[in-house]
């Protein structure tokens, strides 16, 4: 079976999951209500809302401004339809299954096939049938329900998370045939990325435009850095501007790592793409300068909210409730644990509501929290064995191996979003740690999905003792999140 085959029926897989959860999540989420309003703001004003009228003032405009579109697509919504008229009688389970079942058969048959051959054919009309079916779903749903609109916006780059991190290990991998498989398989495994589909929220498109770059990046330091290229590269960082303005913790990562690996022949591509960028975004940036003297204006430096200074637990802590109660209000601000629990657990109650739970809630999520730190581990020991081995060979320009470059960004992208992570948190202490979630940083969870299929396919290599550790533990995380998403809500 061709990877990019398991690619495509991993991505229906999630996107069917994910959907289940969009229905029953209803919408909310992380600030979801103040990127309604700024929308409507948006809509009905014709310009943004000030820091008065929506805390969410400084965000850019580009996902609110893609949402309002989507919005108007839909029109007024209407409850005369509550249900979709496409093979409504089945129950929702078979239908669903069935959907996947006609993704993958069209991808089995353009497999190995080449137009115009009747399987190519065959294999066009089954995706076609796909596309219209699932059309017809969505359309009917969201033309249903008021909230749905929105939501499609994050749901799609969510999904899109997918495939971009099967692609991802693609360009830092191009000689492994399975490794895009892996990437998917892993991106499916990782909560944040399924936990940002089901509400409205810029970082999902910023995650899904953040990933397209570093990929395009890698790829360009193995095949050429072209002007071409860099004008490519450029237009997708421009529009990761417009999406947040959190965007230099990505581009500054990414033109350091390829200055550090190719010297002077980096300077056409830099420059192409700072040009590209500053077109595609520079008059969000000018008008933000006009607005606040700054064009990466952000919104946390609100004094109501702030403490004096973080305290050494901040920094430095294993509190006990990570294993015995991974969710909160436990270690409100403390940056590991929180973010730990947040990453692998459900510290927010997204899927179980903390505080009306079952008890077998609290022991998937202690299970989550335990089996996380395998997870950690991979990435972590991917980082150092792979990524920081890979900098210190390019930065004293001795021998390079053939996946050098592409673990250069990796790394200089995965560590300095950290450092610029902990600079902000550090800067504007928040008395409850509201500001410590792990979405911020959704565009690393492909970037650690390489580093851990790096060090993971080490282990296997290592066999014995290693290997039966490793795969025990994939097979147990894998069955610990689809209990906890068989039982979420």
């Amino acid at each position: 079976m061709p990877a990019w085959l398991a690619v495509l029926g991993i991505t229906a897989g999630f996107a069917v999951v994910a959907w289940s959860g969009v229905e029953q999540w209803g919408g909310n989420g992380d600030d979801a209500a103040a990127y309604r309003d700024y929308v409507q703001w948006l809509d009905q004003q014709h310009r943004i809302p000030r820091a008065d009228q929506n805390y969410e003032y400084a965000v850019p405009e580009g996902v609110p401004y893609v949402g309002m579109l989507v919005q108007r697509a839909f029109g007024t919504p209407h409850y005369d339809n509550p249900s979709s008229p496409v093979l409504q009688g089945l129950p929702k389970l078979l239908r669903r299954l069935l959907w996947i079942a006609l993704v993958f058969a069209g991808g089995a048959a353009l497999a190995r096939a080449r137009p115009p051959e009747p399987r190519w054919l065959l294999g066009i009309g089954l995706w076609i049938a796909a596309a219209g079916w699932a059309g017809a779903y969505v359309w009917a749903a969201a033309n249903n329900e008021v909230w749905l609109p929105l939501v499609l916006v994050s749901y799609t780059a969510g999904v899109l998370l997918v495939p971009a991190t099967a692609w991802l290990a693609h360009e830092v991998y191009p000689e492994r045939r399975w490794a895009p498989a892996l990437g998917a398989f892993g991106a499916a495994l990782l909560p944040p990325i399924f936990a940002t589909t089901l509400f409205f929220h810029p970082d999902p498109p910023f995650a899904l435009l953040a990933v397209i770059a570093t990929a395009l990046v890698v790829r360009a330091l193995r095949t050429g850095l072209t002007a071409r290229a860099g004008l490519l590269a450029g237009v997708v960082l421009g529009a990761s501007a417009l999406a947040r303005q959190s965007w230099p913790a990505v581009a500054v990562p990414l033109a350091l790592a390829v200055v550090l690996v190719a010297r002077r022949e980096s300077v056409r591509y830099v420059v192409a793409t700072s040009g590209a960028m500053a077109v595609t975004a520079g008059w969000w940036w000018y008008q933000q300068w006009e607005r606040f003297g700054n064009p990466i204006q952000g919104n946390l430096n609100r004094p109501q909210y702030l403490l004096d200074h973080e305290p050494a637990s901040f920094f430095v802590s294993f509190p006990v409730k990570l294993i015995t109660q991974p969710h909160g209000p436990a270690f409100k601000n403390e940056l590991l644990p929180r973010f730990h629990a947040y990453l692998w657990s459900d510290w927010g109650g997204n899927y179980h509501h903390w505080g009306n739970t079952k008890a077998w809630a609290t022991t998937l999520a202690t299970t989550q929290s335990i089996l996380g730190f395998g997870g950690d581990a991979l990435v972590l020991a991917g980082v150092v064995a792979f990524g920081l081995t890979a900098v210190r060979r390019v930065a004293k320009r001795t021998e390079r191996k053939p996946g050098d470059a592409a673990f250069t960004v990796l790394t200089s992208l995965f560590l300095l979003s950290w450092a610029a992570f902990i600079e902000q948190l550090v800067r504007y202490p928040w008395r409850d740690g509201d500001t410590i979630k792990v979405h911020y940083l959704l565009y690393l969870a492909p970037v650690s999905v390489v580093f851990a299929i790096a060090s993971g396919t080490a282990l296997v290599r290592r066999g014995g003792w290693r290997r039966t550790a490793l795969l025990s533990w994939l097979a147990l995380y894998t069955v610990s999140w689809a209990l906890t998403l068989a039982t979420a809500f």
